[in-house]
């Protein structure tokens, strides 16, 4: 099929007729890590004063669906609350096919429902691989002109993506999965604006809990579009302006993006697109053995995905922080990368961390930033760093740690997640998580949680503070 027309129907055949068995491994255990990532930082986000008055406002104590929070509540609030804290400190897993966090909405969505209807590790990864492929798809075919034109793809692809994969936990049948897809392609939306606020980690929560209302509302007999990618009135068209590359729906369970071009694992709380940025600025400064006192300058040059993505020269406040090249280059000198618990008000201004950021100078490379520079590094950066004995110090990382051509190794991937409990609080967890079902680790995680102290006692008064906005 090689046609825009027949994309939902397509997407819905697929979703009700994959089984598990016909997932290769390497996809299945890509999902696997994936969602632990995902669970990972989740936590860590429920340590938030922000998350935690999310949940305030919405739970009433009812349902059985485990909270980053703790406690627990019914499906589409668990979700809600749960998608606003795997992406709150914006560590969730990032796919260059769209240029979005899929697993931060998939997730939270599929596992609310397990949880719900008592589903199956299984039944759930093949769900949460179901929602992301279709997502990731959907990107191909919308192709990355979307993001380029402002819009969320993060919200607006995995939206999509959840929506297929809770109708496939709730068992609707071929005909019910389309019409919602195309109901929340018909809902979809969201624009780059929240970037730097408070209302992106959200709106990735509200996503994930509408994907289940709209799969729960057709489950139930009620009807939706079954053309709403592809319709004259469809996503495609008032979203994407009638840019497509339809026969992106061919390659729908041949080509797998779980695996290929795969995800990044990332390693610092900030926007990917720092990453790069990060990795260099260590090596060739706090790795080095270089005082922050010794520089005079640092220049990045930067392709034009990494510019309009990190967007906040002097940032204010820790979510401006988390899209700002300055401030990720000032933690990078002075503590060979950004760390959960520098994103604090008080981390932000500094007298250190402001005199390094007023040293950096930003500049977009034409070299960079074409075509073929962004497929094969999207979000490379070039460095140098001046001296005040005017020696230079110089490198290129097209590709940091944690990207799908450099994968986290399993130790520093557990690393990461173990550090993400620590953080939130969490003890005594089983040293083997890798293995370990998910749906049992979020059990025993939430309860955990739900016994300890108010955040601010658990860590000394840090993340009350954290976030102050």
């Amino acid at each position: 099929m090689t046609e825009v027309q027949g994309i939902t129907r397509q997407f819905a055949i697929w979703a009700s007729g994959l089984q598990a068995a016909d997932i290769p491994m390497d996809v299945h255990r890509a999902a696997h890590r994936a969602m632990l990532d995902t669970l990972g930082v989740m936590i860590a986000g429920g340590a938030s004063d922000e998350v935690r008055k999310l949940a305030a406002i919405w739970t009433d104590g009812q349902g059985d669906c485990g909270l980053a929070t703790g406690g627990t509540a019914r499906a589409e609030t668990a979700a809600l609350i749960n998608g606003c804290a795997a992406h709150f400190w914006d560590f969730d897993d990032t796919s260059y096919t769209g240029i979005m966090h899929g697993s931060a909405v998939v997730f939270p969505t599929v596992l609310a429902l397990a949880q719900e209807l008592g589903s199956s590790e299984e039944e759930t990864r093949c769900a949460f691989i179901i929602g992301s492929e279709i997502a990731y798809v959907l990107a191909d075919i919308a192709t990355q002109q979307h993001y380029f034109r402002g819009w969320w793809s993060t919200v607006t692809f995995g939206m999509i993506g959840a929506t297929a994969a809770a109708a496939r936990l709730l068992g609707c049948n071929e005909a019910q999965i389309a019409q919602a897809i195309g109901m929340a392609a018909a809902a979809a939306g969201g624009g780059k604006s929240v970037f730097g606020t408070n209302a992106k980690p959200f709106l990735v929560g509200e996503a994930a809990g509408r994907a289940i209302r709209f799969a729960r509302v057709v489950a139930a007999g009620l009807t939706g579009p079954d053309d709403g990618i592809e319709g004259q009135t469809g996503f495609l068209h008032l979203l994407n302006n009638d840019v497509a590359a339809p026969a992106q729906i061919e390659t729908l369970g041949k080509r797998w993006r779980l695996v290929d071009p795969g995800l990044l694992i990332k390693l610092y709380p900030v926007c990917s697109a720092a990453h790069a940025a990060i990795e260099e600025i260590a090596r060739l400064t706090f790795h080095a053995g270089i005082s922050a006192d010794n520089i005079d300058g640092v220049r990045l040059e930067v392709p034009e995905l990494v510019r309009i993505s990190l967007i906040h020269d002097n940032p204010e406040t820790p979510a401006q922080a988390q899209f700002s090249l300055p401030f990720a280059a000032a933690c990078a000198i002075l503590n060979g990368g950004v760390r959960l618990r520098d994103l604090t008000r008080e981390t932000i201004h500094s007298t250190r961390v402001k005199t390094l950021m007023g040293k950096v100078r930003i500049h977009q490379a034409v070299d960079l930033s074409t075509d073929k520079a962004r497929q094969r590094h999207p979000e490379s950066t070039r460095v140098r760093v001046v001296l005040k004995d005017k020696s230079e110090r110089c490198g290129f990382c097209g590709e940091a740690y944690g990207m799908p051509g450099r994968p986290l190794s399993d130790v520093d991937f557990l690393k990461k997640v173990e550090e993400c409990l620590e953080f939130a609080g969490c003890r005594n967890v089983e040293p083997h998580i890798m293995e370990q079902d998910l749906l049992l680790l979020v059990a025993e995680l939430c309860g955990q949680i739900s016994n300890l102290p108010p955040i601010h006692a658990v860590t000394g008064g840090g993340s009350a503070k954290r976030q102050g906005k």
